[in-house]
C-alpha cells in the first residue's frame, strides 16, 4: 500500500506536522517508521483515521474522549456518547442565540434613545428579572445578593446594567436610587432564574420612556420634570418604579463617569369619573 510523508498529509489536510505528531504522542494514530532516519510515513487508512478524527474533534471531543470513543465497539455506547455531546451543542447554540438577541436589543435600544433624547415617548418595557448590588453609591453587602452577582456575572453577555428608582422617591424627584443588573425573561428561563429574595420579576408592561445621562454632576430632578409634564399633558398615571437600561458607560475616575440610561415607567390611563 503506497504510504506519504507527514509533510505531504499535513498539507492535505490542512494541519500542521506538529498536530499529526501530538495525535501520535497521544496514542491515537502509529504511522510507519524507518529505522534509520525516523521518517514518519503514512497509508491511505491512517489518512482517513485522521480525518475522521478531526470531526470528532470538531464534535466538541477532547483527545482523551476520542482516545476512548475509537476503543468502542458498541453501537448504543457511541450513539450515547454523541447524544450527549448534541445535547450539549445544542445547548452552547441556544446560548449563542440569547447574546445575539442581547446585542440585537442593545442595538434597538440604542436607537431609541436616538428619539427619546428629544423627549418621551410610550414604549413597552420587557419582561425582566433583576438584582440591586449596589444602593446609591455603595454596594449591597449581604451575602445572598453577592451570591447570586457571582451567578449571574459568569453570564454578562447575556446580561446588562440596570438603574431603578421607587415611584415615591420619583414623585418627590429625589435622587435615590438603586443599581444592578437585568437579564429578560426568556434569559432567565435558561438559566433557571427565578424570583426569590435577592431576584425581583418585572412583568412586561406600557411605559413611559426617555433617555437620561447620569454624570458627576447631573441632576434627576430635570428628567423627572419632563416625565412628569408629559404623563400630566396626556393625562397618565405613573404606577411603578422605573426600570433602566444602560446603553453606555464610562468612568475615569469615582468623581468623573459617563452612564447613559433608556429608561421604562409605567403607566396607566386616567380615567375621568363622570
Amino acid at each position: 500500500m503506497k504510504t506519504y510523508k507527514i509533510g505531504e498529509i499535513a498539507k492535505m489536510l490542512g494541519i500542521s506536522s506538529e498536530t499529526i505528531r501530538n495525535y501520535e504522542k497521544k496514542g491515537l494514530i502509529k504511522p510507519y517508521k524507518e529505522e534509520e532516519s525516523h521518517y514518519r510515513f503514512y497509508d491511505i487508512i491512517q489518512i482517513n483515521y485522521l480525518i475522521n478524527l478531526q470531526r470528532f474533534q470538531k464534535y466538541g471531543y477532547s483527545l482523551h474522549e476520542i482516545g476512548e470513543i475509537m476503543k468502542t465497539e458498541s453501537i448504543p455506547e457511541m450513539t450515547e456518547s454523541l447524544k450527549l455531546k448534541e445535547e450539549r451543542i445544542l445547548q452552547e447554540a441556544f446560548y449563542m442565540q440569547l447574546k445575539l438577541e442581547s446585542m440585537h436589543a442593545n442595538i434597538q435600544c440604542l436607537k431609541e434613545a436616538q428619539s427619546a433624547k428629544q423627549g418621551c415617548f410610550l414604549g413597552q418595557r420587557p419582561a425582566l428579572y433583576r438584582i440591586n448590588y449596589q444602593k446609591n453609591h455603595e454596594l449591597v453587602q449581604e451575602e445572598g445578593v453577592q451570591r447570586e452577582l457571582v451567578k449571574w456575572l459568569e453570564h454578562s453577555d447575556i446580561t446588562f446594567m440596570s438603574g431603578s428608582v421607587s415611584l415615591e422617591n420619583l414623585l418627590k424627584g429625589e435622587n435615590s436610587f438603586d443599581f444592578g443588573l437585568c437579564m429578560d425573561e426568556k434569559t432567565a428561563k435558561f438559566l433557571k432564574i427565578e424570583e426569590n429574595e435577592t431576584v425581583k420579576f418585572y412583568e412586561s408592561c406600557p411605559a413611559i420612556v426617555f433617555y437620561y445621562e447620569a454624570k458627576q454632576n447631573s441632576d434627576f430632578q430635570d428628567a423627572t420634570k419632563m416625565l412628569l409634564d408629559f404623563a400630566k399633558e396626556n393625562q397618565f398615571i405613573l404606577n411603578g418604579e422605573s426600570v433602566s437600561r444602560v446603553l453606555l458607560a464610562r468612568w475615569q475616575d469615582e468623581e468623573s463617569y459617563f452612564i447613559s440610561h433608556l429608561v421604562w415607567v409605567p403607566y396607566k390611563k386616567f380615567k375621568k369619573r363622570y
